[in-house]
């Protein structure tokens, strides 16, 4: 009889595709781990009762840690049901009692078979929703930080390329003969002192150094001249590089686009072209555009504003000038950044989108629904 029990409930578990595990000893009970469902029957007591018209023996005490609601067949209690288990507290021993058991089988073991499978597919997607939400906010962060990478890695390679394609111009320059060399310094030499002294009020050579002294400098910008003292343009020959100092000194920088640190300039788009002349020892072209540069302000790209030069210039509040703190600069406030998710109604950046905003907006058919439903509540009122 027992091979028939274990056929049935096999025959459910293929059914509805969920682990059954048959129990029928008490050691069993204590070992099973709760994973699916369980069937357990008594097949080790020796308590012969007959019900009606089975015989059965009865065990009321088996899997007693094995909880439920009571089944009782003329008052006897013949077996339990529990969330994820059947326990049967008999033991067939004629046909009667096996369809009466076979009967308790069909109908509740079908039942927790689909509750079952019900709580396992909740607790599935509400894995995968959170999963989803996790993901989401991880793959928004990763994708801008990977943007941010691949345009720095972008402009890398351009530069790299750029440096290149200079180093080999270079090269093949300095690939000439010593008498071309030598030729060409002499003509460099001449074109230098053309710049003076309307460009440059003098020229002096210093080691491997070549320095140039500008006379003072005025920018004109917004209406007001501003006054620079003289600066210093040294190149060195050597390695290939500029660097400035001299100029008027406000808060540790000498001129809006450079600091008083010599080699902390900030050239804009004539960079590539600075290192490409100096490179090149371009020193006629490299000076000229060094002048130049230093009688430039561009307003959208200083080290510092050009007005604090200006003893009567007083800088406007912070608090009146749009902050955005996701760019820790001022200018726009964060609603306006592309960089960032933001929300004006619950002030918050970065920690979710549009759509899961506790204070997103509501589309107008939805609030004109709200409002129906406001004005019905109110007149049943």
């Amino acid at each position: 009889m027992i091979q028939q029990i274990q056929d049935l409930v096999r025959f459910y578990s293929h059914k509805y595709h969920v682990p059954i595990t048959c129990l029928t000893d008490s050691w069993q009970v204590e070992g099973w781990d709760h994973s699916g469902l369980a069937v357990a029957l008594p097949s080790n007591s020796s308590t012969a009762k007959a019900i009606a018209d089975m015989i059965v023996i009865h065990d009321p005490s088996f899997a007693k840690q094995l909880g439920g609601d009571l089944i009782v067949c003329d008052d006897v209690p013949v077996a339990r049901v529990g969330k994820q288990w059947l326990v049967l507290l008999i033991w067939p021993k004629n046909p009667p009692a096996l369809s009466f058991v076979r009967k308790l089988i069909d109908q509740h073991l079908p039942k927790l078979c689909r509750q079952y499978r019900h709580e396992q597919k909740d607790l599935l997607i509400e894995s995968v929703e959170s999963c989803v939400q996790d993901r989401r906010r991880e793959l928004q962060a990763s994708l801008r930080d990977d943007s941010y990478e691949l345009e720095r890695l972008s402009l890398q390679v351009m530069q790299l390329s750029r440096k290149l394609e200079s180093d080999r111009q270079v090269l093949r320059l300095f690939e000439h003969s010593p008498e071309w060399i030598r030729q060409r310094a002499n003509h460099t030499f001449a074109d230098m002192m053309k710049l003076v002294p309307v460009v440059y009020a003098s020229f002096r050579f210093e080691d491997e150094s070549v320095i140039g002294v500008t006379h003072p400098i005025d920018i004109e910008y917004d209406g007001y001249t501003y006054h620079f003292d003289s600066f210093e343009v040294e190149v060195d020959l050597r390695q290939g590089k500029v660097c400035i100092s001299g100029g008027t000194d406000c808060n540790g920088y000498i001129h809006p686009h450079v600091s008083d640190e010599k080699s902390n300039i900030c050239w804009g788009n004539v960079g590539h072209l600075v290192s490409r002349l100096a490179g090149e020892l371009d020193l006629f072209g490299l000076f000229q555009l060094v002048h130049q540069f230093l009688n430039t302000y561009n307003s959208s790209d200083p080290f510092q504003k050009i007005e604090k030069w200006d003893p009567n210039w007083t800088e406007d509040s912070d608090d009146d000038e749009p902050y955005c703190s996701w760019c820790d600069d001022y200018g726009h406030d964060i609603s306006d950044c592309e960089s960032c998710w933001w929300c004006e109604h619950c002030q918050q950046y970065d920690d979710h989108d549009e759509e899961d905003c506790p204070n997103c907006p509501k589309p107008e058919d939805e609030e004109d629904a709200d409002a129906e439903l406001a004005e019905d509540t109110a007149t049943a009122g």
